[in-house]
């Protein structure tokens, strides 16, 4: 019975194989933190899932992921440390870690988050700091019960969403290349859907998960309407 499964258990070990790729990570700490283990999480509709726990104190950790999920944004996290880094994760991404804070750790050797850093640093984080200072406004017109106030500020934040959501469409355009640009649409597909980015992306990005995911949306849409 074992010898007449073999070439089938064979064949289906070649097809996992076929699937997965050898991943490679480095976590630069302290020896004081040796054996520690830190968590690397994706997060799919707003929910965190385990995706691989790492023991502290190697040069490089190699691990078997699947070809079609990277690069992709991770969280990781470290046992007893504050914080937690939000990062693009790539084969041959290493970290620096900050003992203090894990968010504030440092990530070389992956062009993808470098391109994430870009779109944070002069899209993300100064509309998150207008809308924020927007929202105190509001609040404080709320407070004081002056509704001309509150309706304007308000507007200020529908207005900001939009700019927001126009930058994120222009980023993806200039960057046609990156996996961040897929990764950008595929959480704003229900509002970009209707401006054509899908098709500007290069194929070179159609292995990966999400745009096999983004091409069914498109066709599930083209079809409803």
């Amino acid at each position: 019975m074992l010898k007449s499964l073999l070439p089938f258990l064979f064949v289906v070990a070649a097809q996992l194989a076929s699937f997965s790729q050898n991943v490679k990570i480095s976590i630069i700490s302290p020896r004081v933190l040796n054996d520690r283990h830190a968590i690397l999480l994706t997060r799919e509709k707003g929910f965190a899932a385990v995706v691989h726990s790492i023991q502290l104190g190697f040069d490089t950790t190699h691990l078997k992921m699947d070809k079609n999920l990277l690069p992709d944004l991770y969280q990781l996290q470290v046992s007893q440390l504050k914080g937690s880094l939000t990062f693009f994760f790539e084969s041959g991404t290493v970290i620096r870690l900050d003992t203090g804070n894990v968010s504030r750790s440092v990530v070389t050797n992956s062009r993808s988050n470098l391109e994430w850093q870009l779109f944070n640093d002069s899209i993300q984080k100064p509309s998150d700091i207008k809308t924020n200072k927007w929202v105190v406004e509001e609040a404080r017109a709320r407070k004081k019960n002056q509704q001309d106030s509150t309706r304007y500020w308000l507007e200020k934040q529908r207005i900001e969403r939009e700019d927001l959501l126009a930058e994120t469409a222009a980023f993806i355009r200039r960057n046609p290349h990156s996996y961040v640009s897929l990764y950008l649409l595929k959480i704003n597909w229900y509002v970009l859907k209707n401006l054509g980015l899908f098709e500007l992306l290069d194929k070179s990005l159609a292995t990966h998960r999400n745009y096999a995911l983004l091409k069914a949306k498109r066709q599930e849409y083209s079809g409803a309407r």
